[in-house]
């Protein structure tokens, strides 16, 4: 978890959004993400197959390899960290040869990662203090909160 105030502050902020504006925040900025080649799409609000975006990563040339993968994004509270229950709905929706991606403006607690290792899921876990240094990455954290110009553009994205 971040352990700035200013950090706090970004990630609730985040978590003051809607569902789906945190949605398509996320979506949004696996987008930008430098050195990563990929094709993302978020699903419908609802009845969504039990997962959130969905898409394929591009390992670039001379290894062309392409990784499709599920994700979800949930919005929990920082004093509530993610237990193993939460992610086996995704690890369940994983199909031969897919790729899982959980996000959360939480933390995951410390059986959560043992699972996910032990057992070899394929599944990327972020944090709250993941998405902050995604943010920063792309300078998009101005004056202890995110940049309101691109927080906006992705709010009132259509899909």
């Amino acid at each position: 978890m971040p352990d700035t105030k200013t950090e706090l502050q970004v990630l609730k902020s985040l978590h003051d959004l809607t569902a789906t504006q945190f949605e398509k925040a996320l979506v949004e900025l696996f987008r930008e993400l430098p050195h990563v080649h990929h094709n993302i799409t978020r699903t419908r609000p609802t009845k969504d197959g039990g997962f959130d975006f969905y898409g394929e990563f591009s390992l670039p040339f001379p290894l062309g390899y392409r990784i499709q993968f599920l994700g979800e994004a949930k919005k929990y509270s920082i004093d509530s960290p993610i237990s193993p229950d939460k992610v086996s709905r995704l690890v369940a929706r994983l199909e031969r040869g897919q790729y899982g991606i959980f996000v959360t403006t939480s933390y995951y607690t410390k059986q959560t990662q043992e699972e996910i290792l032990k057992d070899s899921y394929p599944i990327k876990l972020y944090s709250g203090i993941d998405i902050i240094n995604f943010l920063k990455e792309l300078r998009l954290i101005d004056g202890g909160q995110i940049k309101s110009d691109w927080l906006r553009s992705i709010i009132n994205i259509a899909n």
